[in-house]
């Protein structure tokens, strides 16, 4: 074959490689979706098309081709893989550890954060990775793999796999097209494209090499091809087209049956992204901490933005919970646990895509602390600020079904972050809601006080009714926030003439019980009918929300209990209570926790729960009939029976326990976790250098371990050239072993050039034993050159390049040697293990066969 023609076949390799590497990168975009991957996705590319080009061209080894793999992928790496680190020498120092950190760890993390992720942290490093070694690899076999070229497609298609695998389990919309609807149609184009690239490449190769054999034999026997006849090349037209139509009718076939399933299997749908959220305690639970002396005046943080100061924005969500076990109201579910994908807290990018009606707001954190982190709604991106801007970046998850965040770093003073969200306007009206037609709740978990109490109010069980019990439980409820007498100057001073009444906390079954019961029993006490006389109920905003809650869970809403911090003026006129952030200054009386009705078509309702507390408690009618109860007669052989121990979320007292006492071993967490950051940036500077020392390392041990006793001693002569060329001294080129020994002045090098010489090229086979004395002498002449210089030098001399680069000049550098072409006329070739590595072959005449 010709030169050019020769060139052309090159070039129409690269151009199917290329192709199906593009198919990889359009498979792998909705993982991505940003300007930044395409940039990766074009640098990773072009640099493997460079190294697989220079490999072919040079003649380097498969291990050669992989350490400058790994050296592409560290110098390139931070600003095509991690360009967020390229803010200065320390962010690009901490981008080159967190990309080493990124190709071992980085691949779970792509299917535990929500999808797209843009170039967030260092995530683009597995793609990176993967088109780097996937080009690279791909074209060093098409160019010159030989019978190994097919590995290339089988390559490819792991690579365009990843988008496949790493993305999302739903499907793009089918499309209609002629009548006819294309499931998945997005993803049947890439199998498609995937399958016509590697059916025509794999036609090409087949096309090539059967025209390089057909070429050989007419150089070798004279006799010139002529065309086939017409019948044979239409037969074989025809059945190309015939694999090729049922290749593509399978690949069809199977995508739609793929795409006609529920769900999509990936990697993410097995793995759980939910955080563990057991060990942190129910926000709600802490409500009344809020309202205590120290706590109910402090600043806990600041919130600024134009929907805060336009008044927009009424509220500031913390928790949204939306189960209950009769204890506590949780975010999780308490039957599936953690890995719920609904309530499931996951990584998430930040940036989520921002729409053109959205909102920025900022927080500024003060005197609050707690991973329950306050937010603004639905989340288009976030950006931390600050000394803990990078920490608070690693901690935060966020749940998209309820439009909340968390933490895991924990909050605390000089914190900032801003957000930017979708607008949302409050809907208060749930008069228009209908009733659906059975409980969502489990019917244990409704004390029966309450429903007895809506039994007696004699309402419609739609949403007008529920808005008309929701006004009569917080008319009739009376607020307080504590079982003893506060302090002057506490949330009792805000409320102007208040009478205070004592109240449990908690929100278990059994408090909203005695709730609904002091309710019930009050309403059946009198004939009045007006809420203000009916107030009997005490509490606040903790068991207010979740018996608002249950109520319309009894009805057959959906519910959730929402803890937060109130901003507009309305919430304070319709509560009465003074509880909004004043300037965007939140402390802690301004908490809140109100209810979320669901609509049926994916909204929620936001309905308030806080009790009134101009009203006081209504004493009992005395004029009216106490009820009559049985009295049972206890018998005299009863046993006294010890109460159980109280719930402490009921309010009730409970022992106090001893406190735990142990060994303070906060010193040795940070001091193992300062280490390993150590650690692992050490390594990661290190790691070029350890692979250019584990080079040699292996160079030297492949060369005295040859088999050819012969090839040891030339293999040793190159490892004395090769230590005296890193020690700075010049390669000698074409000069004999015994010119270049004298060149050195080194004695010892010239006994070894004498050795050398009489093991290559004289009459008798050297012994394996003089092979191990010559190497002795290798060693100690490499000692000595070591010793005639500085430490600096000697620890430069380990390090260097510059053997390498005489070995590769030299094209004898782990020489990769291809197998005989089949346009060669002659099929002998020398024996490999008859050639050494200075490139001569040792007699044969005077050797034991």
């Amino acid at each position: 074959m010709s030169m050019p023609v020769r060139h052309r076949a090159h070039v129409i390799n690269g151009v199917f490689i290329v192709a199906m590497m593009l198919v990889a990168v359009w498979a792998a975009w909705p993982i991505y979706q940003a300007t930044s991957y395409l940039i990766m996705a074009a640098g990773a590319v072009l640099t493997g098309v460079a190294l697989a080009w220079l490999g072919e061209r040079r003649g380097w080894s498969w291990f050669t081709v992989l350490l400058t793999v790994l050296g592409a992928y560290l110098v390139l790496g931070v600003p095509l893989a991690v360009p967020t680190a390229l803010t200065g020498i320390d962010g690009v120092l901490g981008g080159l550890l967190d990309l080493v950190t990124a190709t071992v760890f980085s691949w779970k993390e792509l299917v535990t954060i929500q999808l797209p992720v843009g170039s967030y942290q260092s995530l683009l490093a597995p793609a990176f990775l993967l088109f780097l070694g996937g080009t690279t690899a791909a074209l060093s076999l098409a160019w010159r793999g030989g019978r190994l070229v097919a590995l290339a497609v089988l390559l490819i298609f792991g690579v365009q796999l990843f988008g496949l695998v790493f993305g999302s389990s739903a499907v793009s919309v089918p499309l209609t097209v002629v009548g006819v609807s294309v499931p998945a149609p997005r993803e049947s184009l890439i199998g498609l494209a995937a399958l016509l690239l590697a059916f025509g490449f794999l036609a090409w190769r087949t096309h090539l090499s059967r025209s390089a054999a057909l070429d050989l034999a007419a150089r070798t026997t004279g006799v010139r091809r002529t065309p086939g006849a017409l019948g044979g090349r239409i037969r074989r037209a025809i059945l190309a087209l015939g694999v090729l139509v049922l290749a593509i009718g399978i690949t069809l076939g199977a995508l739609s049956a793929v795409a006609a399933a529920p769900t999509r299997e990936v990697l993410r749908s097995s793995i759980d992204p939910a955080v563990e959220l057991r060990e942190y305690v129910s926000p709600l639970s802490q409500y009344r901490s809020y309202f205590s002396a120290e706590q109910y005046d402090a600043e806990l943080f600041t919130v600024t933005g134009t929907a805060v100061d336009d008044g927009t924005a009424s509220r500031v969500r913390l928790a949204v919970l939306s189960y209950y076990d009769g204890e506590v109201f949780r975010v999780v579910n308490p039957a599936d646990g953690e890995g719920d994908q609904a309530t499931a807290f996951a990584r998430v990018p930040h940036l989520r895509g921002v729409s053109a009606d959205s909102d920025t707001t900022r927080f500024d954190i003060a005197g609050y602390s707690g991973v329950w982190m306050p937010g603004a709604g639905a989340l288009s991106s976030i950006r931390f600020a600050g000394d803990r801007a990078a920490d608070l970046s690693d901690g935060f998850f966020y749940n998209a079904n309820t439009a909340s965040g968390i933490q895991l770093k924990a909050l605390s003073n000089g914190d900032r972050y801003t957000i930017v969200s979708e607008r949302q306007v409050d809907a208060t009206d749930l008069g228009g809601l209908a009733g659906t037609a059975s409980s969502s709740i489990d019917d244990t978990l409704i004390p029966q006080s309450l429903v007895d109490w809506v039994d007696a109010q004699a309402i419609t069980r739609d949403g007008a009714g529920l808005a008309e019990l929701v006004t009569r439980l917080r008319e009739r409820g009376y607020l307080s926030h504590a079982l003893t007498v506060p302090a002057a100057a506490s949330w009792t001073a805000d409320l102007g003439d208040y009478q205070f009444s004592p109240s449990l906390s908690g929100h278990s079954v059994a408090r909203i019980d005695a709730l609904f019961t002091a309710l019930l029993e009050k309403q059946n006490s009198t004939t009045a009918t007006e809420n203000s006389q009916l107030v009997a109920g005490v509490g606040d905003d903790e068991q207010f929300a979740v018996a608002a809650a249950l109520l319309a869970r009894h009805l057959g809403f959906a519910s959730r209990v929402v803890l937060g911090f109130t901003l507009g003026a309305a919430e304070a006129a319709d509560s009465g209570v003074p509880g909004d952030c004043l300037a965007g200054v939140c402390s802690g009386q301004n908490l809140a926790a109100w209810v979320e009705v669901g609509s049926g078509d994916g909204t929620w309702v936001t309905v308030d729960a806080t009790p009134q507390f101009q009203n006081p408690l209504s004493p009992i009618d005395d004029t009216t009939r106490d009820p009559q109860y049985n009295t049972e007669v206890i018998a005299e052989g009863a046993t006294e029976q010890r109460a159980p121990e109280a719930n402490p979320t009921s309010g009730e007292d409970q022992q106090e326990q001893d406190p735990v006492t142990g060994p303070d071993l906060a010193w040795l967490f940070a001091a193992l976790k300062i280490g390993g950051i150590s650690l692992a940036t050490l390594l990661a500077i290190s790691t070029p250098f350890l692979v250019i020392v584990g080079a040699k390392l292996k160079r030297r041990r492949d060369r005295a371990r040859a088999t050819d006793v012969s090839a040891r001693f030339a293999g040793g002569w190159d490892e004395y050239i090769d230590a005296a060329v890193d020690h700075g001294l010049a390669d000698q080129g074409s000069m004999t072993r015994v010119e270049t020994a004298a060149h050195y002045h080194s004695v010892g090098g010239a006994q070894l050039a004498t050795l050398a010489d009489r093991a290559i090229f004289g009459e008798a086979s050297p012994r394996a034993a003089d092979s191990d004395a010559f190497w002795a002498l290798v060693t100690a002449e490499r000692a000595s050159l070591a010793a005639s210089g500085t430490k600096r030098q000697r620890l430069r001399a380990a390090i260097s390049l510059r053997s390498f680069s005489r070995l590769a000049d030299a094209g004898r550098l782990f020489t990769f040697r291809p197998s005989a072409s089949r346009r060669d006329v002659t099929t002998v070739r020398p024996n490999r293990r008859d050639t050494s590595r200075m490139g001569e072959r040792p007699p044969v005449s005077g050797r034991k066969a």
